[in-house]
């Protein structure tokens, strides 16, 4: 059997200012793969950057398994990309979308390409063309997930060009739909988050805590494009991963939904992915499953994994606020939780992605069990894993860090021509225990080994999750 793992890009790579190395490689997680499915010839096609598939040196692929079929694709335009994935003759493909700067909707184009690679008889699981452009809307995701009876948080939506066309028509005395926005914002419970709709992330979120603060945001020049504005739900915050098929002749899915894991928050209370501290995974112990209410939270991803007909993964952002589970956006694709996932259950990504969505003899085999209403269930044995942030490192000390006995994975990002300190990169580090004393301890020691560079905050936000 020939199964395709594939991917496409809508931006431009700059490898001459963008420097990632990851430990272990990609080339020897997926090679781990090809040796246990040793009769499965594994092809991977995808455009650059091609995270969780390449690793790269400037533009050019550094590292390569020889047990593997790699394939950069060429084109660019959906149809001829089919074409050109078509001539390699896979029996299923499968996306593994990711994310790029600055919008967040790969997972729209590698569905249309799923689309003509269906068409053309290939078996592909790959979320829907709607499921991906409901997810991409933050507002859309509102309103998909309010109908669904899927808990969110209080917001209104403002249509910019509506927002802005006072201006535009001079027989207007004035702009009803902009007032008729603000006067909706004095209903909101402060504070409030206001975000793009499309963006990538929490880049450009404001939290304002005033009515004033508010309408000042959408009249600067900030404000260029479509906004949510969304009551801030008081909660510690979480994320978790779905694996899953949607069957249309069924009208529902089989799932996999993986306990979540913590996520520490900035100083606006917002999880920033570059800069948070993931901690977990919870819910495993019988105690923690009813302090955080985990049949609840697995009966709502349920109704939420169905009603967007998930086909393949997704990441869900969450709230918990002591009493109730609140989903903060989806997004449909690999994720940054998704290499802390492969470190809790000891496995290659490649193999947990495999697992989680196995295929046999062509035909899918998806899920060990299914998920009932009032069932809380998850893959694998989880060990305690941390997933925490350094600065950037020269390649010693990153082999270094990987030497350590608990360190499971080491990814660098290096964004040399970035102006901000945000956006210049980070090194993720993701270290596990058998138990969560051990990963307290194994965190103690990784912090005075490497105690140069060791960024106080981040171990200081790790102590408190774990604690």
């Amino acid at each position: 059997m020939t199964i395709l793992f594939y991917s496409t890009s809508s931006s431009l790579y700059d490898g001459d200012n963008i420097s990632t190395f990851s430990l272990p490689s990609w080339a020897e997680q997926w090679e781990a793969l090809a040796k246990k499915e040793s009769e499965m010839n594994i092809i991977l096609a995808t455009q650059f950057p091609g995270t969780f598939m390449l690793d790269l040196k400037g533009n050019e692929v550094l590292e390569k398994s020889e047990k593997i079929t790699y394939h950069i694709i060429q084109k660019d335009d959906e149809k001829e990309i089919a074409e050109e994935l078509e001539e390699l003759k896979p029996d299923l493909a499968l996306a593994l979308s990711f994310y790029v700067m600055p919008y967040d909707w790969l997972t729209v184009k590698d569905a249309m390409v799923a689309d003509f690679l269906r068409k053309k008889g290939i078996k592909t699981i790959c979320h829907s063309v709607e499921t991906a452009l409901a997810c991409f809307d933050k507002w859309r995701t509102h309103e998909t997930l309010e109908k669904l009876g899927v808990n969110v948080a209080k917001a209104i939506h403002m249509h910019h060009e509506l927002y802005i066309n006072a201006g535009n028509r001079r027989e207007l005395k004035g702009n009803v739909y902009r007032d008729a926005v603000f006067h909706e914002i004095k209903k909101l419970n402060f504070p409030l988050i206001i975000k793009d709709t499309t963006g990538l992330s929490s880049f450009g979120a404001d939290v304002v805590n005033s009515y004033d603060e508010a309408t000042g945001i959408l009249k600067s020049k900030k404000t260029t494009s479509d906004r949510i504005i969304e009551e801030m739900i008081s909660g510690e915050q979480f994320g978790c991963e779905i694996y899953g098929r949607y069957d249309e002749n069924e009208g529902r899915g089989s799932y996999r939904i993986l306990p979540p894991f913590k996520f520490s928050v900035n100083q606006y209370g917002i999880t920033s992915p570059k800069q948070s501290v993931k901690a977990g995974p919870v819910g495993l112990s019988e105690d923690e499953a009813e302090k955080y209410k985990i049949p609840e939270l697995n009966k709502m991803l349920l109704k939420l994994a169905n009603g967007l007909k998930l086909d393949g993964i997704a990441q869900v952002d969450l709230v918990f606020t002591g009493e109730k589970w609140f989903v903060i956006e989806v997004n449909p694709r690999l994720s940054g939780m998704s290499s802390t996932y492969a470190a809790s259950v000891g496995l290659p990504l490649s193999e947990m992605i495999f697992e989680n969505l196995k295929t046999e003899k062509g035909k899918l085999k998806v899920g060990t069990e299914d998920c009932s209403e009032n069932e809380s269930f998850s893959f694998g044995d989880f060990h305690p894993t941390l997933n925490i942030k350094f600065p950037i490192l020269k390649k010693e000390r990153l082999l270094e860090l990987k030497a350590l006995p608990y360190i499971a994975f080491v990814n660098q990002i290096e964004n040399k021509a970035a102006k901000q300190i945000r956006e210049q990169g980070y090194c993720e580090v993701i270290l596990i225990g058998t138990k969560k004393d051990e990963l307290k301890k194994n965190m103690a020691d990784l912090r005075e080994k490497f105690s140069d560079v060791a960024k106080g905050h981040f171990f200081d936000k790790a102590e408190e999750l774990l604690g």
